[in-house]
């Protein structure tokens, strides 16, 4: 099995640059907020489009890095949020911003995180990225009220897919529909391929224990709820069988199968 990460270690270690020095290195606070976006993240989303513009002999610009750093930031902003909504006192093993000073403290964290999002999505003179974050985001709030508002209801399918889709998969399709717009690529496969992609992390990540174990804390149904495992991974079969049909159609290196066996994977 190919190492993805390894395979695109240079520019996403301009990615892990773009993310140092963004805070104020004399307050506690922001101390703790840089400690958090530095450390126990896998950067999958920035790995993902790194290695599909790579796959498709794109050239990674400076105003593609500057996309996937906003994207690293509202993924973590999201988290910050999430902790508040669920919760939580910890994250990635360690106490989080909620556990060390307070729910208000998380939340206005996050809302700082995606404030430098913004901007750094403005240094790309790209009114288009902007427009497509903006919704990526909405998608995102929405699906996290949704699925607040259902807890401890029984949720159908489509509404577990919905949710899904808002919470996770859209913004692995803004990232990845924004990189392809700035590298001259199809950005309607792009935006399939990270909507795909990020449906089938998410559902593949509310099989696991852990996952599992907060979300019956917060009498949240998944997909085993609704299906059952074996039906759901059929359900995950079905994603995977989207994204089979786009690596089918482009030619054969060391990129897509990196990004063929992280599919597999899931």
């Amino acid at each position: 099995m190919i190492n993805a990460r390894a395979l695109v270690q240079n520019e996403l270690a301009s990615v892990e640059s773009g993310l140092e020095n963004l805070f104020n290195k004399n307050n506690t606070v922001l101390e703790d907020l840089e400690s958090f976006i530095q450390c126990g993240s896998k950067r999958i989303r920035s790995i993902v489009a790194l290695l599909y513009l790579k796959m498709n002999n794109a050239k990674i610009s400076d105003d593609v890095v500057k996309v996937l750093i906003s994207g690293e930031l509202i993924h973590n902003a999201s988290l910050l949020h999430d902790d508040v909504i669920d919760d939580s006192t910890k994250r990635r093993g360690k106490q989080n911003l909620y556990g060390k000073y307070s729910p208000k403290i998380s939340i206005l964290a996050g809302d700082y995180l995606l404030s430098i999002a913004v901007n750094k999505m403005l240094q790309t003179d790209n009114k288009e990225i902007l427009t497509i974050f903006v919704n990526a985001t909405g998608n995102m709030s929405d699906a996290e009220i949704h699925q607040f508002s259902k807890r401890g209801k029984e949720i159908s399918l489509d509404d577990y897919t919905k949710i899904i889709y808002g919470k996770t998969a859209s913004l692995f399709e803004a990232i990845l529909e924004s990189s392809a717009i700035l590298s001259g690529l199809d950005r309607e496969q792009a935006k399939k391929f990270g909507k795909n992609f990020g449906i089938l992390f998410q559902v593949n990540n509310d099989f696991k224990a852990e996952s599992a174990d907060n979300d019956k804390a917060n009498e949240q149904m998944t997909i085993k709820d609704i299906l059952g495992i074996e039906k759901g991974e059929i359900f995950k079969d079905n994603y995977k069988g989207e994204l089979r049909d786009i690596f089918a159609n482009l030619k054969e290196n060391e990129y897509k199968t990196a990004l063929e066996d992280l599919v597999k994977n899931l």
